[in-house]
């Protein structure tokens, strides 16, 4: 009896010591990807890119407005059958809106050119996001959007940190 009871003792032990390693490896890994952010926030490109219209039955589902880019169509219409994902390159206009440059294939960066990631799901080019969500009831408020802002990392990453109307005034 006292042999299984201090096997046990044991083995709670461990699962103990494997639930607070556990823990902390969970915790530094969300701490990381928080840091992560938080360095794209500080030193990250400031880049905008326009949104276009979506369909006005999926515009607002519930707390959230989904969103197209105006580039999409070019984008897609460089994709190779299949292709899923990429990066492709944009230049700044003077209001530091990305336009389309071409798909990054690994070439040298002309003077002014950056890539951004993208991704293809369900026939729409993600660039970062395909959705901003909002707090409930500010549907109207966002639904005037005509730009998403962004901060650009060198890889190419994107963060959206707001959506800007007509005249670039953040919403």
């Amino acid at each position: 009896m006292i042999e299984l009871a201090a096997l046990s003792a044991a083995a709670a032990k461990r699962l103990s010591l494997w639930v607070c390693v556990s823990t902390l490896l969970v915790l530094a890994s969300v701490n990381w990807g928080i840091y992560q952010k938080e360095r794209l926030l500080a030193e990250g490109l400031d880049i905008r890119f326009e949104l276009a219209p979506v369909d006005p039955r999926s515009l607002m589902q519930g707390d959230y407005m989904a969103l197209n880019y105006a580039m999409a169509g070019e984008v897609a219409a460089q994709l190779a059958e299949g292709q899923t994902d990429g990066v492709l390159l944009v230049r700044l206009d003077a209001d530091r809106v990305g336009q389309f440059d071409g798909l990054y294939l690994g070439q040298p960066l002309q003077p002014a050119q950056f890539k951004v990631q993208f991704r293809l799901r369900h026939g729409l080019i993600k660039l970062a996001s395909n959705a901003f969500f909002f707090e409930e009831g500010q549907g109207s408020h966002f639904a005037v959007a005509r730009f998403g802002e962004f901060k650009l990392k060198q890889n190419g990453e994107l963060l959206l940190i707001s959506l800007l109307d007509e005249n670039f005034v953040k919403l």
